[in-house]
């Protein structure tokens, strides 16, 4: 019997195993991760699996992996599947165990927290912050009576997922599963900010630095809707992409934001993060991002690669279901 541990490298996906395996440890467990948008994990193992075979995945969309995870399942895999992204259609499966909500305020490290009870509730907090879901956050410590300090688990889970935002693997400071080792080796995220290893400071640096590029942002189309700006090809652009449109909605949570960043001369194209209003009901941002072969959710959404050719349709369609 193997097991498997897929999941995003974000903070949802890092702070959701976390919980679960400090909970439910499974020591030989082969970690299965990439950056954030690096979510169709099931291909990577759906052809090794077999009876008995155990594989967890978190906050990598059902939707995304649906040929892999049937294929698992019919290999005679078990599944233990946690998520807050459209499902699409759920397996009729003994073998597939789903623990799955995709309203607009939850996330996945939410959904484990409720799974084990609360076991682990602090690594929780940090992964609804990490996802942009303060008031989650926050709604967690209280609900579960924590006395936890906020502002800094906010740093860490932010910190954490900007580490997951690059197009490769080389654009990240630490590999989400290296960085997944640094964090488990504590009981909480307090006793890791206390000790404050040398892997805080790599990542509190890099966000500050990075952060240079998102000020030097260009803005490519303004309206009643919000606003597109776009980024240079850099791999500091692709880090700060994600948390720049973050901050960008929570300043202006009335607008939608789009922020492109150039794949570079080779693509032509961007990689883009859409941001939803917060304040008015609009159409999802991942119903947008799928008319352009993205997905994501309500709020927040990706497009891997929108063309110059998709500009003009991209911006009439930003317009249409972002507008007041």
């Amino acid at each position: 019997m193997a097991d498997f541990d897929l999941f995003n490298g974000d903070a949802d996906g890092i702070f959701s195993l976390l919980q679960l395996r400090q909970v439910e440890p499974r020591p030989g467990a082969k970690r299965i991760t990439g950056v954030k948008r690096d979510t169709t994990l099931f291909n990577r193992v759906a052809d090794h699996v077999s009876t008995g075979d155990r594989i967890t995945a978190l906050d990598i969309g059902m939707a995304r992996n649906a040929a892999g995870l049937n294929k698992a399942l019919q290999a005679g895999a078990e599944v233990f599947f946690c998520d807050h992204h459209a499902s699409g259609d759920i397996p009729d499966h003994n073998g597939l165990t789903v623990l799955m909500d995709d309203s607009p305020e939850t996330c996945t490290a939410f959904l484990i927290d409720q799974h084990l009870n609360g076991a682990r509730s602090a690594w929780a907090i940090c992964g609804a912050y990490g996802d942009n879901f303060q008031a989650l956050a926050a709604r967690i410590a209280s609900e579960r009576d924590l006395n936890v300090p906020l502002s800094q688990l906010r740093e860490l889970g932010e910190l954490v997922n900007y580490n997951a935002y690059g197009l490769t693997i080389e654009d990240l400071h630490f590999h989400p599963s290296d960085l997944y080792d640094l964090l488990a080796a504590y009981p909480d995220p307090m006793a890791f900010i206390e000790d404050a290893p040398a892997a805080l400071d790599v990542l509190r640096q890099g966000n500050r630095s990075d952060w240079e590029i998102a000020a030097s942002a260009r803005e490519v189309h303004i309206s009643r809707a919000g606003q597109i700006l776009s980024l240079p090809a850099s791999a500091a652009a692709n880090r700060i992409s994600g948390l720049f449109a973050n901050a960008l909605v929570d300043e202006e949570p009335d607008k939608a934001f789009a922020v492109l960043t150039h794949l570079g001369p080779a693509s032509g194209g961007y990689r883009v993060s859409v941001r939803a209003p917060l304040a008015r009901p609009t159409q999802p941002a991942s119903a947008f991002a799928a008319k352009f072969g993205g997905g994501g959710r309500a709020e927040a959404a990706g497009i891997d690669v929108l063309t110059d050719a998709d500009m003009n349709r991209f911006v009439d369609a930003f317009n249409a279901d972002f507008a007041p």
